[in-house]
């Protein structure tokens, strides 16, 4: 039997409400920048997909916004992006607590997740969240995601078969735990056809197979 799962956590649980986007651009025209809303947040995304297995710190966070979005970015108004991110409402919280209560009472649950640690634990402390986690690991704990490195460090010298990996991108989060043997479930999102992997097109279905 299945005893710990390990989440992703953006996009999998955590779902930004549209306010991300005015608040960026509060940022963009505080600091009169030459870009738009859409170009800092696939910069960031951009970031998570190239700098793999590494431990990742706000400074490179930093150099690499500077570097690719040809800005002279520096680490306070990077600690400044975050914390509007950070205070960006959730989506779907109610839902989400409802199934992480669910789940806590049959598993110990994990994050394991491309974002600093303490700033994903804040986040999780404001909706109540954090209570039904026993660990969380971030990008500046752990080699970022996807990495075996990290998976190997969270389960040590515990059976394997003790855990299963839930998250929304293939490549991100399911291709290298399911290559490890773990067992994984791919929350299938945005409907992409695939027959390798276990999904669900909803997370309240998580309350019916597990």
């Amino acid at each position: 039997m299945i005893k710990k799962i390990i989440f992703d956590l953006d996009n999998t649980l955590l779902f930004l409400s549209y306010e991300w986007e005015k608040n960026y651009k509060r940022f963009i025209d505080k600091y009169n920048l030459n870009i738009s809303t859409n170009d800092l947040f696939l910069c960031i995304g951009n970031f998570e997909k190239t700098m793999k297995n590494i431990v990742v710190s706000k400074q490179k966070l930093s150099e690499y916004v500077s570097n690719n979005l040809f800005i002279d970015f520096t680490t306070n108004m990077i600690l400044e992006l975050l914390e509007i991110y950070d205070n960006t409402s959730l989506l779907n919280t109610d839902t989400i607590y409802d199934i992480l209560n669910y789940l806590s009472e049959k598993y110990e649950l994990i994050a394991y997740t491309n974002w600093f640690t303490d700033d994903q634990i804040k986040r999780l402390k404001k909706y109540d969240l954090d209570k039904f986690f026993t660990k969380v690991y971030g990008w500046d704990i752990l080699p970022k995601k996807p990495s075996k490195e990290g998976l190997s460090e969270i389960i040590k010298n515990d059976d394997i078969e003790n855990y299963i990996c839930i998250g929304d991108s293939i490549e991100l989060d399911i291709e290298v735990p399911y290559s490890m043997g773990i067992t994984t479930i791919f929350y299938n999102r945005k409907n992409i056809k695939q027959d390798k992997y276990k999904e669900i097109f909803k997370i309240e279905e998580l309350k019916k197979i597990l």
